[in-house]
């Protein structure tokens, strides 16, 4: 996860966790540090094609046609 702040341009890479510690860290107050309106987060491997989604779809729903049809044949 790379994160880019908008104000100066500074650029860091990041885990999702660590990104989390970063953007929800509180100083003595209880005030958040870091707020994302000041940093532009990207992430490359979070974009899921439209095809790949509809194959998804398609499978799982073949998948649970497929578990009902052996529920009604084994118990039934």
């Amino acid at each position: 996860m790379k994160i880019t702040n908008r104000k100066t341009g500074h650029t860091f890479n990041a885990s999702p966790k660590e990104a989390a510690d970063f953007f929800y860290a509180k100083n003595a107050k209880g005030n958040f540090i870091n707020t994302s309106e000041d940093y532009l987060i990207q992430d490359p491997n979070t974009e899921i094609s439209n095809i790949k989604f509809c194959c998804a779809c398609l499978a799982m729903l073949a998948l649970g046609y497929g578990s009902f049809y052996l529920f009604l044949q084994f118990n039934y």
